[in-house]
């Protein structure tokens, strides 16, 4: 039998935690290996338990969600990090990107994204609605805008190491399509888009699919 995803879930609201606690019992490959009411709980029950996924809001009492993922982070690497938040701040979404969270979702978002967030935080994919992708990429033309560019002719010369294929998938996933969508689209199998995913990112020095697009917009491949 396949092992379930263990979550952690991270929330100083108890109905919230409750709520989300029997929606993701229903599930049956999720169980809910524990509960932190506050940012300081967060990361000794993720230490404790070494989840797979942590939900985790922005909002605690006694350390916040950006000063808990950095510990989470830095302590636990296996464990995956999803925002669940209200908070819709351009900064805040980007420091938490930075910080390693694989996918960042508001709180009125359906019950049924969440576990879908959950599913590819553990299958390796980042999912991040499209409202909250696009102020990422604003932040992210905002920080560009005050660095030095890097010459194109450096950008060109990284992505003339990629076969046409990885370009492709590159494409793809800076479009903000998940494996099976890419698979589908090029007519490959999933497993092979993973591959190419894999490939991709140690090529390019990536950590996850947010760098991934990132990279994209950055080297022209892409305007989204």
């Amino acid at each position: 039998m396949k092992d379930k995803i263990r979550v952690l879930i991270a929330d100083d609201h108890h109905l919230f935690r409750e709520m989300l606690f029997h929606t993701l019992e229903e599930e049956e490959d999720i169980e809910v290996a524990g509960e932190a009411s506050n940012g300081v709980e967060a990361i000794e029950k993720a230490r404790e338990l070494r989840p797979d996924i942590i939900l985790l809001d922005i909002n605690m009492p006694r350390l916040n969600g950006l000063e808990a993922i950095k510990a989470i982070r830095q302590d636990c690497p296996e464990s995956k990090v999803v925002i669940l938040t209200a908070l819709e701040e351009d900064s805040y979404i980007f420091r938490f990107i930075r910080e390693g969270a694989t996918g960042y979702l508001m709180k009125d978002t359906h019950a049924q994204e969440v576990i879908r967030a959950i599913r590819s935080a553990y299958s390796g994919e980042s999912l991040i609605q499209p409202r909250i992708m696009n102020k990422i990429l604003h932040e992210f033309c905002k920080l560009t805008e005050k660095q030095d560019s890097a010459p194109e002719k450096d950008k060109l010369d990284t992505l003339s190491t990629l076969t046409d294929r990885e370009k492709e998938v590159l494409l793809k996933v800076a479009q903000g399509l998940n494996n099976r969508e890419i698979a589908s689209a090029l007519f490959i199998s999933e497993a092979t888009v993973k591959t190419h995913v894999a490939n991709l990112m140690g090529k390019l020095n990536l950590r996850d699919r947010v760098e991934m697009v990132l990279y994209a917009l950055k080297s022209g491949l892409s305007s989204i």
